[in-house]
C-alpha cells in the first residue's frame, strides 16, 4: 500500500478545497483548505475523478508520491514536474 496525495488547484496555482476527489477502490473525499485529499492505495491501476469526471488514468506505479492537478475549461488536468 502506498500513500497518494492529490492537490487540487485553480489556474493561479491556489488551492481549491471543497472539491469532490474520488480514487479506485477509495472512498470518496472533499479536498481541505490547501486543496488537499489524501488516500491510501492499493490498486495496481487506478483512474482519479474531481467532481464527478475522469482526470486520469493507468498504471498506479506511474502517480508520484504527491499529484497536482490543475483546473482548466475543460476540467482538470495532471500537472507534471
Amino acid at each position: 500500500m502506498s500513500i497518494l496525495k492529490i492537490k487540487v488547484v485553480d489556474t493561479a496555482g491556489q488551492a481549491l478545497p471543497h472539491q469532490a476527489v474520488k480514487v479506485t477502490g477509495c472512498d470518496g473525499l472533499q479536498t481541505n483548505a490547501a486543496g488537499m485529499a489524501q488516500f491510501l492505495l492499493d490498486a495496481t491501476s487506478a483512474e482519479i475523478d474531481i467532481n464527478g469526471v475522469c482526470v486520469w488514468a493507468g498504471d498506479a506505479s506511474t502517480l508520484a508520491r504527491e499529484e497536482v492537478f490543475m483546473q482548466s475549461a475543460a476540467g482538470f488536468s495532471r500537472q507534471v514536474s
